[in-house]
């Protein structure tokens, strides 16, 4: 379970509402406030993440039923990258990465993922050019999720043959392999 003092900042909510788009009606929207996200209202600065990690469960439930969970979160966290990038925040990223290339963009997976909230270290080690492991301290319920967010993220530069797979997981902390 996660430590109620860790936060997701706002603009990364903002960003999974954003790749929701055309979805948020009905009985999802419903669900999601019952989770403590209320859209009724105005996105709060952060949210704990425990509600977070309730809301993706149930956006990958809702978006992606016939499929696993783990398949449904990689496919959320493509969803969600797309969205980030309609943000203030993640255009300014966008810029940034698609200038920096495949490799200098993983070596700053850390501070990338660690504008999102209070509590992600992400620690990179570069076994190869083209061969990266991710350390992430917190992989969530679902690695599936962050991995796909650093794949597609990582996508945005133009890289060729990228390929990402969860290669462990031990309690909260997740181990992620990129190579291309």
């Amino acid at each position: 379970m996660s430590n109620p003092s860790e936060i997701i900042f706002g603009h990364t909510v903002e960003g999974l509402l954003l790749a929701l788009k055309g979805r948020l009606d009905g009985p999802l929207r419903a669900k999601l406030k019952d989770a403590g996200l209320d859209l009724d209202r105005k996105l709060e600065p952060a949210y704990p993440n425990a509600i977070w990690q309730k809301v993706l469960h149930l956006c990958a439930t809702e978006l992606f039923p016939g499929v696993s969970m783990n398949e449904a979160q990689w496919q959320l966290g493509e969803r969600f990258v797309a969205g980030y990038f309609e943000t203030n925040m993640g255009r300014a990223l966008q810029a940034v990465v698609k200038l920096l290339g495949p490799a200098r963009t993983l070596e700053r997976t850390s501070r990338n993922l660690a504008s999102g909230s209070n509590f992600l270290h992400v620690e990179v080690e570069r076994l190869a050019a083209t061969d990266y492991r991710i350390k992430v301290n917190e992989g969530g319920t679902y690695p599936e999720f962050i991995g796909s967010i650093c794949h597609h993220g990582t996508l945005t530069t133009g890289v060729k043959g990228l390929t990402t797979v969860v290669e462990s997981r031990q309690g909260r902390a997740a181990i992620y392999r990129m190579r291309w």
